[in-house]
């Protein structure tokens, strides 16, 4: 009888544990998503711009900028979501939890940045092109 119940405790462990790993794991594949797509932003942009065919010197800037911005930041969260998976890993297996909130609000302010940047080259290549209308 006893050792029936180990064996059930040590399947619930493992049950346990597949499933926070499964979760890290999702965890890293939506910070992928979210690194691909923060990276295409500047792809857009910049196939935006040149669609336009209109060329100023702030929106040219700003249109580098962003591409080069989101480019680093996309590297960036894919460097920074694989050194977060493996000391989850590691966390997990140690069955320890230690938040990672120093990388989230870097991430942010990462984006927030990019978010910034997009905006306000909307902003100056809309009030460019209705100048020129």
């Amino acid at each position: 009888m006893k050792f029936e119940n180990q064996n059930k405790e040590q399947e619930e462990n493992q049950l346990e544990f597949a499933q926070q790993h499964l979760a890290n794991e999702r965890t890293y594949l939506a910070w992928l998503r979210t690194a691909i797509n923060v990276t295409g932003i500047g792809f857009v942009i910049v196939s935006f711009h040149l669609s336009i065919g209109q060329s100023h010197r702030v929106v040219d800037f700003l249109a580098v900028l962003l591409t080069i911005l989101s480019s680093v930041a996309g590297f960036c969260l894919i460097i920074n979501s694989a050194v977060q998976y493996f000391r989850k890993r590691k966390q997990i297996q140690a069955q320890r939890f230690h938040s990672s909130h120093v990388s989230i609000i870097v991430a942010s302010l990462v984006l927030l940045t990019v978010v910034l940047v997009a905006t306000v080259y909307i902003l100056i290549q809309f009030m460019h092109v209705e100048e020129s209308i």
